[in-house]
């Protein structure tokens, strides 16, 4: 199965994706989401990878839940943001209005095209009324499998086809970026701010 494919890769190249992430720069992307989020406000960080986005959050004043499906990378978040990360698959997840924000950065593209309008719904639960979900994926159609890992990947018309069959979700903003590693600025992405309306 393509999860758990892209799940073996993290645990067998944890160390080598953390010192290639945890010094990345997203101080663009931190104040787009923490637009929408209140002080102090509690943070979802989905998929948290080296904890790197974690750590920002914390040392901002927000109250942070970590999670992330690889052992080995829970390790290392834990150990770089000094809390305890969880365990878990997205698609386990049971928060029932906990949140005012959800980060996935660069998480959400790894699950199954046919399982992401579940997930989402599973995300619009998780939030607060009036919450925000900040997702990116990989710019382009379909699906992808590169270095063992699997790769859903959306253009801003595609995604809005997705979110439209969504309940209560609206995109309020979405934008392109340049892959920020040296080595992949051919690379672009998707970035994206959805809103859970009570509608």
């Amino acid at each position: 199965m393509s999860e758990n494919r892209t799940i073996d890769y993290y645990n067998t190249n944890a160390e080598k994706f953390f010192n290639d992430t945890v010094g990345i720069e997203l101080n663009d992307f931190y104040v787009k989401f923490l637009n929408y989020i209140p002080d102090g406000g509690r943070i979802l960080d989905l998929g948290c990878g080296s904890g790197r986005d974690t750590l920002y959050f914390l040392q901002k004043g927000y109250d942070v839940i970590s999670m992330d499906a690889s052992e080995e990378m829970v390790k290392l978040s834990s150990e770089l943001t000094k809390r305890k990360t969880l365990f878990l698959r997205i698609e386990d997840i049971d928060f029932q209005n906990q949140f005012d924000g959800i980060w996935a950065c660069a998480s959400l593209l790894h699950i199954d095209k046919k399982l992401t309008e579940s997930v989402f719904n599973i995300l619009c639960n998780a939030l607060r009324d009036d919450g925000v979900l900040y997702a990116s994926y990989k710019y382009g159609k379909g699906t992808s499998i590169l270095e063992d890992r699997y790769y859903n990947n959306y253009d801003e018309t595609s995604f809005a086809e997705v979110i439209d069959n969504v309940s209560n979700f609206e995109i309020l903003t979405n934008w392109i970026t340049k892959d920020l590693r040296p080595d992949r600025q051919d690379e672009k992405w998707l970035n994206v701010i959805l809103k859970k309306s009570n509608l």
